[in-house]
């Protein structure tokens, strides 16, 4: 093919600049372009812990670590994570252009946090893994928290924050976590070292020294091999001999009910009934069959207290909201915003109004919080009890304590037999009224069946693992060593569950914002102080 001249240029010539373009274009893109477009420098973030969140100039880029263009100039940094001292930096980035694609301009920074709020820290990284057990990797943040701490009191709260942390963990992956963040913090050094080995070890010791069901609770964490060989072991053989011989004489022996509770004893608060509860010792947990189960059976002294006959009713829950408008549902897009309740609150009202025919129905889709309130609301209208007296959720052992009603060996309130408790059966829709159940020993009805009821506790998997084989050790420990959570306990199962599934002992747990057609609350009356404890 033969070109011809183009505007009088000769092929050669024009042909010549043509190559000269695609030359100066191609180097162009080569060695300029590259710089025009991204112009600036590529810097790799690093903290100590990770995570923290990286703003350029007050936007959001990334989260540590991670590796962003800045553009070229003055420009304010700042790394900021939850519990963290913030921290800024002012740097000039160059902005050069040539050559970027073959020596890409590039800054390193790793920048070790320093920690700010401890207690914070420890309170959300429980929260969080009580939220969320399948996540151990919560723990592993632990030891940044204590690394160059210049805070005495921080090994204190570090030990604080492990008894509380055992109370979560459920299986093996929980477990590695809480051991490797362990040996992390006791020598400050992030990784295993002699001396924390051996602190490591000496907290084992003492932990198994101050509950006497530790290897029980060691071999249901365990891998399956591991705790196979726990439980061939005369450590492990003798616990389980020894929680035998203190409780074996009570499994499976049933007991009569108290005699009838004498006349005039119920006292009444706005109609809401209160029966008198005696103060003993319950034997928490499974005991109507012999030999080891869940839920592990373990003493609690209780304290006397009185107890509302029955679950508070729709009708009773009303009388609260006209005296406390931010409480109806008619609010309740600024609880749902508070974190007080869920967008179910009141679900099965009318508005602000109970439904017709439904007033003596138990008042449910209501949450704990809006449990808690009603029980301050009526403390101020007690009348007729001693002074002091104070209006509460119960505990989830002085629930249990009252819904045996004097009976010990027996899975319902009223024997072996739930009677006519309202459980699941065909067609059934809904909750029966209030106190539709025969009366336990002590004259409560409802107390199992109906709704489930919430109680003050926080919910633990494994709390009584780590109880006390002594009475005197348990009140506290079940009350105060899990003092936040993610979910409270709720008790005493639904017209929506089978009745051979809800026994005395049966926990339960649900969030405390949570409202369900299936959930209720009762109220207790306390005529002693709780010692400092707060819910």
């Amino acid at each position: 093919m033969r070109l011809k001249p183009v505007l009088g240029l000769q092929p050669g010539a024009y042909l010549t600049f043509l190559y000269a373009l695609i030359l100066l274009a191609v180097l162009f893109f080569l060695f300029f372009y590259p710089g025009l477009r991204s112009r600036g420098t590529y810097v790799r973030f690093q903290t100590l812990p990770p995570g923290a969140a990286v703003r350029v100039d007050g936007r959001y880029a990334g989260s540590t670590p991670c590796e962003l263009l800045i553009k070229g100039g003055e420009r304010r940094i700042t790394l900021s994570k939850p519990f963290y001292r913030e921290v800024e930096l002012r740097e000039r980035f160059p902005g050069r252009i040539f050559a970027t694609l073959f020596v890409r301009p590039a800054r390193n920074y790793t920048v070790e946090l320093s920690l700010q709020d401890s207690e914070g820290l420890f309170r959300h990284i429980l929260q969080e893994l009580a939220a969320n057990p399948h996540l151990p990797d919560l723990l592993l943040e632990v030891p940044w928290s204590v690394y160059k701490q210049q805070d005495p009191e921080i090994y204190r709260k570090l030990a604080a924050f492990f008894d509380r942390a055992k109370y979560f963990i459920t299986g093996p992956a929980q477990l590695y976590g809480l051991v490797s963040s362990l040996t992390g913090s006791m020598a400050s050094a992030r990784f295993l070292t002699p001396r924390s080995l051996i602190r490591t070890v000496e907290y084992a010791a003492r932990v198994q020294d101050s509950s006497a069901n530790f290897p029980l609770w060691l071999a249901s964490v365990l891998p399956e091999t591991l705790a196979r060989r726990v439980s061939q072991t005369s450590w492990y053989d003798q616990s389980l001999r020894e929680y035998a011989a203190l409780y074996g004489a009570r499994f499976g022996v049933s007991s009569r009910p108290p005699g009838p509770l004498l006349a005039g004893s119920t006292r009444r608060v706005l109609g809401i009934g209160f029966l008198p509860v005696p103060a003993g010792t319950l034997v928490q947990g499974r005991e109507d069959e012999s030999g080891f189960s869940l839920p592990l059976a373990h003493p609690v002294p209780i304290q006397s207290f009185y107890l509302s006959e029955t679950e508070i009713s729709k009708a009773q829950f009303k009388a609260f909201l006209q005296e406390n408008p931010r409480w109806r549902k008619s609010n309740f897009q600024s609880l749902v915003a508070a974190g007080l309740v869920s967008d179910t609150y009141l679900a099965d009202w009318t508005g602000d109004e109970i439904p017709a025919g439904e007033e003596n129905l138990p008042a449910v889709n209501v949450s704990y919080h809006a449990a808690q309130a009603f029980c301050a609301w009526l403390e101020s209208k007690l009348s007729g009890f001693p002074a002091g007296a104070t209006a509460r959720l119960p505990f989830e052992s002085e629930w249990e304590w009252a819904a045996r009603g004097g009976l010990a060996g027996q899975p319902y309130p009223t024997g072996r037999d739930p009677g006519n408790a309202c459980f699941y059966q065909d067609q059934i829709q809904g909750p029966r009224r209030v106190g539709s159940s025969s009366a336990n020993g002590y004259g409560l009805r409802d107390m199992t069946g109906n709704v489930w009821e919430w109680c003050l506790d926080w919910y633990s998997p494994e709390a009584y693992f780590f109880s006390s084989r002594k009475a005197a050790g348990n009140a506290a420990d079940s009350r105060q060593a899990i003092p936040y959570g993610a979910e409270k306990v709720v008790r005493g199962g639904s017209w929506a569950n089978e009745k051979e599934l809800v026994k005395l002992y049966v926990r339960g747990s649900q969030p405390p914002d949570w409202c369900t057609p299936f959930l209720g609350f009762r109220v207790l009356v306390s005529i002693s102080p709780l010692g400092g404890l707060s819910p």
